[in-house]
């Protein structure tokens, strides 16, 4: 399967984008293109379905809102579709500027390792079919029970019959899975292929730098050699700033929705009792996925950031001094400009980074402990 996907292109991005083309947010697809109407139908009944499924469960949270710990249960698990529509949002409102820069990757001839590509896709299908199948077991165990997975309001009443509980587990499942779930995936598998695009090109600078070996019969190819390193290492630092532009106010609502999750489910586990086994099983299902989406993103973050200083150490590390005065204070220049990091911020006030994520999480448990300490 992962080899027949790989053959779709040469190009890093072709799964990532055939992923986009089939959740209904690539336009730019050639049988889109050949379709434009059909897939402006297909995309715009896919952003209507997940405003259909904020609606409902909006009102399903509202009609328990006397029942503190049903509440709270809900807003758990609705609170991950409110991350994801948002994000969508900020994706579709940016799409012009993703496309733009994703063309230009490809169109620099840039080449990426086999070994990555199989990755980033192995990646991909296995984050979609652990969330899949986190949604369609809990959406059973409710079956199984008599409920729905989650609280909603239905033009019938759900609990009439075990036809209509059916019916309405499948409406949520339809509404849910493509236009909120996949969605998020295909966006996330998107951001994550340009973070590690950039990490591969800044160990492969790293490489040719240290390499470089200066004698009178090399000075030429050396120069120009050189000269391409720095054009290279000026067109990825423009890349970064183009994707801080598009994707600031992603990560923002990313490191919000994980602290508010962690929020959510640490005090939700204070007041379930351990009886409520399948609740706090709920819970923590939910947080492992929130928190493993959090963690990607950081973690590709941060390696980032290293890759980028670790430009410099390379440039220290080559054997500069061998090299005329004038490639020598070109050398410093480089070396001063990669001593500042390349990063991706989060709404422009942290970067994101390990250090992010767990500030976060600290974030999460200091809110917790006031309201615990309020509710106490």
């Amino acid at each position: 399967m992962l080899g027949s996907l790989l053959e779709l292109s040469d190009d890093f991005f072709a799964y990532n984008l055939k992923y986009l083309f089939i959740v209904g947010l690539w336009p730019d697809d050639p049988w889109a293109k050949a379709h434009p109407t059909l897939y402006k139908m297909y995309e715009y009944t896919t952003h209507v379905m997940s405003i259909i499924f904020l609606i409902v469960t909006g009102i399903g949270t509202y009609q328990i809102k006397d029942d503190v710990v049903l509440l709270m249960t809900n807003l758990d698990k609705c609170l991950v579709a409110y991350n994801f529509v948002a994000k969508v949002v900020i994706f579709v409102v940016k799409r012009r500027q993703v496309e733009i820069l994703i063309f230009e990757i490809i169109d620099s001839g840039d080449q990426l390792t086999e070994e990555r590509k199989k990755m980033m896709l192995m990646m991909i299908v296995i984050v979609t079919g652990l969330s899949t199948s986190i949604v369609g077991a809990f959406s059973a165990l409710a079956l199984y029970h008599n409920e729905l997975s989650v609280e909603a309001w239905m033009p019938f009443d759900p609990m009439e019959s075990k036809m209509n509980l059916l019916t309405a587990s499948q409406l949520l499942a339809i509404s849910f899975v493509v236009p909120v779930i996949w969605r998020a995936i295909a966006m996330q598998g998107t951001v994550c292929s340009l973070v590690m695009y950039l990490c591969d090109q800044l160990v492969e600078l790293q490489d040719r730098i240290r390499s470089l070996e200066f004698t009178s019969t090399t000075e030429r190819a050396v120069r120009e050699e050189f000269k391409d390193i720095v054009k290279k290492h000026v067109r990825l630092m423009r890349y970064t700033q183009d994707m801080n532009k598009i994707f600031e106010e992603y990560f923002l609502i990313q490191n919000l929705a994980v602290t508010l999750e962690l929020c959510l489910n640490a005090l939700m586990a204070t007041m379930v009792g351990f009886e409520q086994k399948t609740l706090l099983a709920t819970f923590f299902a939910f947080l492992c996925v929130a928190l493993m989406n959090a963690y990607i993103y950081c973690y590709l973050g941060n390696e980032m950031i290293t890759q980028s200083e670790n430009l410099a150490l390379a440039a220290y590390e080559s054997s500069w001094i061998s090299w005329p005065l004038d490639l020598q204070k070109d050398l410093v220049i480089l070396l001063r400009v990669a001593q500042k990091p390349l990063y991706m911020s989060a709404g422009g006030m942290v970067a994101m980074s390990i250090q992010t994520y767990s500030q976060t999480l600290y974030n999460g448990y200091s809110i917790f402990a006031v309201l615990n300490d309020v509710v106490a």
